[in-house]
């Protein structure tokens, strides 16, 4: 691992992945360790629709939170989708 965080993968398991420079990829945090896996894009107009139902629904049911609170529900939230679209 490189000072910055940086991780360089051996070529097998870019070639594995079909990663390319450039590519995004998610870490998804496990009970055994983390898997690495190539990360979906999804323009974010796309996504605007539900991620603001999301926000509302959130704000709604606990409106008696922090906006600190909140904002951690809706990064979970955030998260959640985009592992489901992984």
């Amino acid at each position: 691992m490189q000072e910055k965080g940086s991780v360089t993968f051996p070529y097998h398991i870019r070639k594995k992945l079909n990663l390319k420079p450039g590519d995004l990829v998610v870490f998804v945090e496990t009970e055994t360790g983390v898997r690495v896996k190539p990360a979906s894009v999804i323009a974010a107009d796309e996504r605007r629709p539900e991620v603001a139902a999301i926000v509302h629904s959130l704000r709604e049911r606990f409106k008696d939170h922090s906006a600190g609170e909140i904002e951690t529900l809706v990064n979970d939230a955030i998260r959640d989708v985009r592992e489901k679209r992984a």
